[in-house]
């Protein structure tokens, strides 16, 4: 009996280990075996923003001795997509020779507004009514997000010829992850010229926000007019955009002369048809 015991109790311990080692395997190779296809997806868990795309790769194979054509699908959580790419193209179901393999893509892409946790995103491959299917992770660990403004909100303002102005710009981090190395830059007209104070921000945490001045300077002899100023913040993950209209009038000096040259334009004309308009 004594034996019989220890006997049953090294099966059972051995049935324990197997059932470990399989769940084990399938959690690394995310794979999933059935009767006419097997189903390998490599780094089943992936972690990112909710910015990026989730690329899976996995390996499709047909144990059939017969050609098998497989629909793709995925079921997916409100507001996420899915792509399917075989070498490069854009796909919906794939078609396998007896016995052969194919790479595939599969491109999951977040809602941007999607809660940062685990979502369980189910992958199915069925065939003529055959299904194998696994389970891929998407960890959405947060969100990039920014919003560039002015310090009082109004993206618009006037200027004169030849003059300079300062302009307070905002930048906000509206995500939930740290923005780091945000580059400022503006696109002008022609001729015109900025720069901002400072550059770059090094960092800007959740909810924080920076104001950076912003120096205009427009040249002499710029005709009078509406003008658009594009003002750029961005780093590697996201990036944020702005129009500022400028209106630009000529000074009153500039006007005076203007009016000046007029007069005595007026004047000569008024000269030369008295001197010589009898003749």
């Amino acid at each position: 009996m004594l034996t019989g015991y220890f006997f049953t109790r090294n099966l059972k311990l051995l049935v324990f280990a197997f059932s470990i080692l399989s769940l084990s395997l399938n959690s690394v190779f995310g794979q999933v075996n059935a009767s006419k296809s097997d189903l390998k997806v490599r780094l089943f868990n992936l972690e990112g923003p909710s910015s990026e795309v989730f690329r899976y790769y996995a390996t499709l194979s047909n144990n059939e001795k017969s050609e098998q054509v497989y629909q793709l699908d995925t079921k997916l959580p409100p507001g996420w997509s899915v792509a399917y790419k075989l070498d490069g193209m854009q796909v919906t179901s794939v078609s396998l020779e007896p016995e052969a393999s194919k790479e595939l893509t599969i491109e999951v892409t977040p809602s941007y507004s999607a809660d940062s946790k685990k979502h369980v995103i189910p992958f199915r491959v069925i065939s003529n009514g055959d299904t194998t299917a696994v389970n891929l992770e998407s960890v959405v660990k947060g969100t990039y997000k920014m919003e560039l403004s002015t310090q009082n909100q109004v993206l618009s303002g006037n200027m004169t010829t030849g003059s300079a102005k300062e302009i307070m710009v905002v930048v906000k981090n509206t995500g939930s992850l740290v923005l780091d190395n945000i580059e400022l830059s503006s696109q002008l007209p022609n001729k015109w010229e900025a720069n901002y104070e400072p550059s770059k921000i090094d960092k800007l945490l959740p909810g924080a926000s920076q104001e950076v001045k912003l120096n205009v300077k427009v040249p002499e002899k710029t005709i009078a007019g509406d003008y658009m100023i594009n003002l750029t913040a961005k780093n590697n993950n996201v990036e944020a955009n702005v129009a500022y209209r400028m209106e630009i009038k000529t000074s009153l000096l500039t006007g005076w002369f203007g009016f000046l040259l007029i007069v005595i334009a007026l004047g000569m004309i008024y000269f030369l048809v008295r001197k010589y308009g009898r003749r």
